[in-house]
């Protein structure tokens, strides 16, 4: 979710266009997309960043290119604000992304992909001294259409990929809530697009967790033929009440709609997270409470990250996949909407140390890094009556099989009345785990941080494998590699 709120500021300069190679890496961008029919892919995984031009140094985007090179990443969603480039018609403000772009795609080798947002004061139907200037549609759309023109044509020898708004789906965002005008809209911005660049993608403007608004654009508005990929958003048990497992269930609503009254479309969930804010007693946010007294803390960011890539990449319907966000803010920062969650949303502190998150998600890169496919299917789980264990199961391309296992945390309706996170996890299950296949190598158990775990499970190796009293405690997770 964009979260800096973009200020009205300055003296306007006038960049100088930049040179016309292509420094993109097209190989790169085409891993963003599986390739049809393949049973083992790679799914990216990225971060998701904003910055607002008038407060943002290059100190502090080069430091988090710098912890984007530590951790391995080489994926950024990142925004471009139309309301502070466009701050008079036609005179455009450059300077900041100039660099920004050079900088990251050239020197880091970062592959960006933007989407772009927010009515220029001057076009947007508020006044222009309203807070709410930006998230109204533009009194000439066409306006729209000249700006992506000019946005892409400058910005094409770095990006290949343009999302066309923000959540769009929710009033914050589109503050109309009519699709028909957001689908007339998008389809001004994406023939600018192409127009501007031909090879570029059209990214459908990331819903925050409305399928159904997907399917009325396609359906209702043909908007369809304009859109290269849909991108989906997801922040259950943050801003949602529903428990991170029905992610499973979200995606496919998703790819339902897409198959259905879509052109098939790649999906992408470019935008997903889970804060380290609670409040005293245990609210989190309007959507939801904790229960458990290490929810929303930073150490168990570090599981929920863990869970939440494997969660998505089990469905095998994602392409791409990217963190909300770097690091977190500065208590003095002014925010779109939820002013704590989104200040704590972070894999590193405001100083760009490391939360315990960070080095989740350079061990989860790492696990998924080689082609995989998930077996869940093929394994059998041995578990007690009313359990609440979750098993997952993914193949490498050279036999190796990772499983990660763990306790729901969000348990209905034993938290129904339950508003505070005072509550200690006492549960501890003992599970069989058993799959079909031939694995006589290694076994290695770790923790959500790559940490080597000594488990005290029994292991049967050979043409079937098992794991017996593989033991799972409340909070925690447990992740197994076993080598061909």
């Amino acid at each position: 979710m964009k979260k800096c709120l973009v200020l009205l500021f300055g003296l306007l300069i006038i960049g100088c266009q930049p040179q016309s190679e292509d420094h993109t890496g097209n190989l790169i961008y085409n891993q963003l997309e599986r390739p049809d029919n393949i049973e083992f892919y790679h799914m990216p995984l990225g971060l998701c960043e904003d910055w607002p031009e008038e407060s943002t140094t290059r100190e502090i985007y080069v430091n988090d290119f710098e912890l984007l090179k530590r951790s391995g990443i080489k994926y950024l969603r990142i925004s471009f604000g139309w309301d502070a480039i466009e701050v008079e018609k036609d005179k455009y403000d450059w300077l900041f992304w100039d660099d920004f772009v050079k900088t990251g795609v050239e020197q880091y080798g970062i592959t960006m992909i933007p989407y772009v947002c927010y009515t220029p004061a001057w076009l947007s139907t508020e006044p222009a001294d309203s807070f709410y200037y930006w998230n109204k549609p533009a009194k000439d759309f066409s306006e729209f259409g000249q700006f992506m023109y000019d946005l892409v044509e400058r910005y094409k020898p770095w990006i290949k990929t343009w999302e066309l708004w923000n959540e769009p789906d929710i009033s914050i965002y589109w503050s109309t809530q009519d699709a028909g005008q957001f689908a007339e809209f998008t389809k001004i911005g994406a023939e600018a697009v192409k127009k501007a660049d031909p090879d570029a993608k059209v990214v459908l403007g990331g819903i925050a967790y409305r399928p159904g608004w997907i399917r009325e654009l396609f359906e209702d508005y043909g908007l369809s033929p304009y859109i290269d990929i849909v991108n989906c958003h997801n922040y259950f048990e943050t801003w949602h009440e529903k428990p991170v497992e029905e992610i499973v269930d979200y995606v496919n609503e998703v790819y339902e709609v897409v198959h259905n009254f879509g052109s098939g479309q790649p999906i992408w969930m470019a935008e997903v997270g889970y804060s380290t804010f609670r409040a005293p007693d245990g609210k989190v946010s309007d959507s939801y409470w904790s229960y458990y007294n290490y929810e929303h803390t930073p150490e168990y960011q570090a599981v929920d990250l863990a869970k939440r890539v494997a969660l998505v990449r089990s469905t095998e319907q994602i392409d791409a996949m990217a963190w909300y966000e770097i690091k977190d803010l500065p208590p003095s920062d002014e925010v779109i909407g939820d002013i704590y969650n989104n200040k704590h949303l972070g894999v590193a502190w405001a100083d760009h140390s490391p939360k315990p998150a960070n080095k989740a998600l350079i061990f989860v890169n790492e696990l998924f890094s080689q082609p995989v496919t998930s077996i869940t299917k093929d394994v059998s789980v041995k578990k007690p009556d009313n359990s609440d264990a979750h098993v997952l199961a993914f193949e490498r391309e050279n036999g190796d099989v990772i499983i990660f296992a763990w306790l729901q945390t969000v348990v209905y309706p034993k938290r129904e009345g339950e508003k505070n996170g005072d509550h200690k996890d006492n549960r501890i299950e003992k599970i069989d785990v058993n799959l079909n296949k031939n694995l006589t190598g290694k076994v290695t158990l770790y923790n959500e941080l790559g940490t080597e775990l000594k488990g005290t499970a029994s292991v049967n190796s050979g043409d079937t494998f098992s794991m017996n009293s593989l033991e799972l405690s409340g909070g925690e997770i447990a992740i197994l590699e076993i080598k061909k």
